[in-house]
């Protein structure tokens, strides 16, 4: 399809579906790819009037576009993209009528919503919706016909554009304007245009709403962070009356039955594949091989956990651990039956339920691990725990000694929502006890589980002393403290006798992760866990969860 200037016929055009919405008028059409990849331009293309530019469109993420967008065109298996929102503007101030559309005839007779609608020289099509979905398929077109190349990189990942695509567009015009034959002398077409193109572009992208992130991880087939969870739940590693995943909430509340969210579930499996950061969480799983690949690798196994997997982690930890093993039996003995999701629990209506009610408060509000922050404290503890200690010990053993050491802790009252070492740190001390989802308190509350597992006394006075200064002057974490605690509640080793770390084949061959030596236990570098690497880490998290100032637990 060659572009509308002097070369070009005087008209092009296309069948369409026509509608109105409001003062808009709309054609639903396609191009052809060839069409849509030379022709249909970027704000930033035009001359002259620059304000356009600078006010409708946003700064394009070229990366994104041609790498994340472009693979996932160019790997084979279902792909589909949305329509190309698409405006008219006319090159000059001079033109005034550059399109216009008739009705569709069969047999003498019109065809309802069906037109020809037609564009004449002088007009320019600019998208204001998909334009990094456009950047995407402007390069695959490039490749198909040979004006580009793939890199080394996409020819080992297997892409190839080999067919092009029919485009879904929809056309945008402004009631009359720019119409052949409503032109007014008096009006400047094109900067009619620009003003009712600025008012659509910002309505469209303003208005639209991000998907919810519980949503998001039901749907989600290309990240692993999305694939992990819902798997444990599809084979029912992990029971839909514990894993809350219908509502859009991240969060428990303090009368909902299930024991943990979808949401934490994928937040602990990022933390327990986070070592593979480019080559498991940032990659986008394209294709079904990719997807069952990476399963395989850090689902079913563990690069570092081979003999365990994550899998396997998850329900241990959530059917092995005494304190969760105790909310289930409380639920039972309450009389508390679960209802299969999406539909929800309703304890309001007889005396027994209003029992049923005030007993479940009273249980969540009891203990750390039934909030979705105990839960996040607990496991990224233990996550980080494994992946410290000697490979030998990486074994179905350890976590036994590890259930052990939970149950002792449980048993004490360590875990007690109102235990003073909680106080100003991860637990508000008002009547409520509200867990505290902001600052860091979390994160040196994993510290201090880690360093008790292990037994190590390495950056205890760093860990008393930056909690101080960072999250409560008077939290009463002592060096006597936390040595006590390391003796009851340290973890047992198992017996095993010295083993090669079988797991280099699987991280050549498909990770070629980042290594980390498997140091004696004190020797750990507890001030710095992620070997200055926080930076990187920081960033997958802000992918894959919202901001922790918006997952309050207030309710809980």
């Amino acid at each position: 399809m060659e572009e509308l200037d002097d070369q070009s016929p005087e008209t092009i055009e296309y069948k369409a579906i026509t509608g109105t919405f409001g003062e808009v008028r709309y054609f639903l059409t396609t191009l052809d790819h060839s069409d849509a990849a030379e022709n249909i331009r970027f704000a930033g293309e035009l001359q002259g009037k620059w304000g356009f530019s600078e006010r409708v469109q946003r700064k394009l993420d070229e990366k994104r576009a041609e790498t994340e967008l472009f693979a996932y065109l160019a790997k084979n298996g279902i792909r589909f993209f949305n329509s190309l929102v698409i405006v008219l503007l006319p090159n000059s101030d001079e033109q005034t009528e550059f399109w216009d559309f008739s009705q569709v005839m069969s047999k003498g007779k019109p065809l309802e919503k069906w037109v020809n609608l037609k564009l004449y020289k002088g007009v320019s099509r600019i998208v204001i919706d998909g334009q990094h979905r456009l950047l995407s398929l402007k390069k695959y077109w490039n490749i198909h016909i040979g004006k580009q190349h793939l890199s080394p990189q996409e020819e080992a990942e297997n892409c190839a554009c080999n067919e092009p695509f029919d485009i879904p567009v929809v056309y945008l015009v402004f009631g009359n304007l720019g119409r052949v034959g409503y032109s007014e002398e008096t009006v400047s077409i094109r900067d009619e245009a620009i003003k009712a193109t600025r008012n659509i572009f910002t309505v469209i992208n303003n208005t639209a709403k991000r998907i919810d992130r519980q949503t998001q991880l039901l749907l989600d087939d290309t990240k692993l962070s999305a694939l992990i969870p819902r798997k444990l739940l599809e084979e029912d590693v992990l029971e839909d009356k514990i894993v809350k995943w219908s509502s859009k909430s991240t969060n428990l509340t303090q009368l909902d039955p299930y024991l943990t969210t979808i949401d934490l579930i994928s937040k602990c499996a990022v933390e327990i594949v986070i070592d593979y950061k480019k080559t498991a969480l940032k990659k986008i799983l394209n294709s079904p091989l990719e997807r069952e690949n990476a399963m395989k690798i850090y689902y079913e196994s563990h690069p570092k956990i081979p003999h365990i997997g994550t899998r396997s982690i998850f329900k241990w930890f959530f059917y092995e651990l005494q304190p969760f093993q105790d909310w289930l039996n409380q639920l039972e003995h309450l009389g508390i039956s679960v209802p299969a999701q999406p539909e929800e629990i309703k304890l309001q209506g007889s005396q027994k339920e209003r029992s049923q009610k005030e007993q479940l408060k009273k249980l969540r509000e009891s203990n750390i691990l039934y909030t979705v922050l105990g839960q996040r404290v607990v496991f990224f503890a233990i996550s980080r725990f494994l992946l410290r200690i000697k490979v030998e010990y990486r074994i179905p053993e350890i976590l036994d000694a590890i259930a052990k050491s939970i149950a002792k802790m449980h048993e004490k009252g360590f875990f007690n929502r109102n235990a003073p070492h909680w106080k100003n740190v991860i637990v508000q001390p008002n009547e409520k006890l509200t867990m505290i989802t902001t600052g860091s308190g979390s994160d040196k509350c994993i510290e201090l589980l880690r360093m008790i597992f292990l037994n190590t006394s390495d950056g205890v006075r760093e860990l008393i002393k930056s909690t101080r200064e960072d999250v409560d002057s008077e939290a009463n974490w002592t060096i006597d403290t936390i040595a006590t605690w390391r003796k009851e509640f340290f973890v047992e080793l198992p017996e095993v006798k010295s083993i090669e770390d079988d797991t280099r084949y699987e991280e050549d061959h498909f990770a070629k992760a980042t290594e980390v030596n498997d140091e004696n236990i004190s020797s750990v570098d507890t001030t710095n866990f992620r070997g200055g690497d926080d930076e990187d880490d920081e960033e997958i998290f802000d992918e894959i969860e919202d901001e922790m100032e918006d997952e309050s637990e207030i309710d809980e």
